[in-house]
């Protein structure tokens, strides 16, 4: 794999994350009202409608979802700039620590979220395109750190050979 098909996942895995501020990630159809799960918070489908929970209760969503896009926008940027085999390093670590915050949105997110929001309104998730691109991005990201850790080990090789 070559940098810049990485640098291609690493920017597409941000992009799919950036969109999540676009797109819902659940619905809720209950008998009296109506709620929509999405990066910011929750919504009331109906116009005067009560949201059951405060406007912070996503927060940790919302700041996973910046830290993954922030890290995935590092990543694609830094690996236009390295040359050198330290940051090669420097930058696999970076997508293992990446790797990890976009498993804790999803664990987060699936885990808590989805199953919690439906309970006081007594309604069943409907997901919504939202909800799997993370998913998608999370595979991007895994490819482009396993290409990465690839490379590490060919310019490793051929030091070892001058």
């Amino acid at each position: 794999m070559s940098q810049r098909l990485q640098s291609i996942f690493f920017f597409l895995s941000a992009l799919l994350f950036a969109l999540l501020f676009f797109l819902p990630l659940a619905e809720y159809l209950g008998e009296t009202n109506i709620l929509t799960f999405n990066v910011f918070g929750i919504e009331s489908g109906i116009p005067g409608g009560t949201v059951p929970y405060p406007k912070t209760f996503s927060l940790p969503v919302l700041i996973l979802a910046v830290t993954a896009i922030l890290l995935s926008g590092y990543l694609a940027m830094g690996l236009f700039r390295a040359v050198k085999l330290a940051q090669f390093v420097k930058l696999h670590k970076i997508a293992r620590i990446d790797i990890i915050v976009i498993v804790a949105w999803i664990a987060v997110v699936f885990g808590y979220y989805i199953r919690v929001i439906g309970n006081p309104i007594g309604a069943d998730p409907t997901f919504k395109v939202g909800a799997f691109l993370p998913l998608v991005a999370l595979l991007l990201t895994i490819a482009a750190a396993s290409g990465l850790k690839k490379d590490i080990k060919k310019v490793r090789s051929t030091d070892r050979i001058r």
